[in-house]
């Protein structure tokens, strides 16, 4: 496959495939979200880096302005389990407006909560892209 046809598989995943995703959040209430999880996938940690990976990016095309930080923390001691796994909703004001928990959750889980907990609408069919 050519890297012009990587490009333009990686651009429709991104603009058309994952549609819980495809969502207008409102940007009077929402400036970004915060991800803290460790890089291992051990204790609960893959649906937080699978979440990352797979709806991330398309949150972040529709809407450019909405900020996403993201912190992975090496954890060396694999007995260890104390490592936060946690999805942080930030305001304009740059104060934590809602929390989630992403440990032991899948990725469609982790979706799901994040939909149920901001204001968004679905963005309208005419305004998806697909290359």
């Amino acid at each position: 496959m050519s890297s012009v046809a990587k490009q333009l598989k990686f651009l429709n995943k991104i603009s058309s495939t994952t549609k819980q995703a495809q969502i207008l959040l409102d940007a009077t209430k929402y400036s970004g979200v915060k991800l803290t999880f460790q890089v291992e996938n051990h204790h609960g940690h893959m649906g937080a880096r699978k979440f990352w990976r797979e709806y991330l990016p398309t949150l972040q095309f529709y809407n450019p302005n909405f900020r996403i930080d993201v912190i992975r923390i090496k954890n060396e001691n694999t007995k260890f389990a104390g490592v936060p796994c946690t999805l942080e909703i930030v305001s304009n004001e740059d104060k934590v407006i809602k929390h989630i928990d992403m440990r032991n959750k899948t990725d469609d889980i982790i979706m799901k909560e994040f939909l149920e907990k901001v204001e968004h609408e679905p963005v309208p069919e005419e305004s998806l892209v697909k290359v």
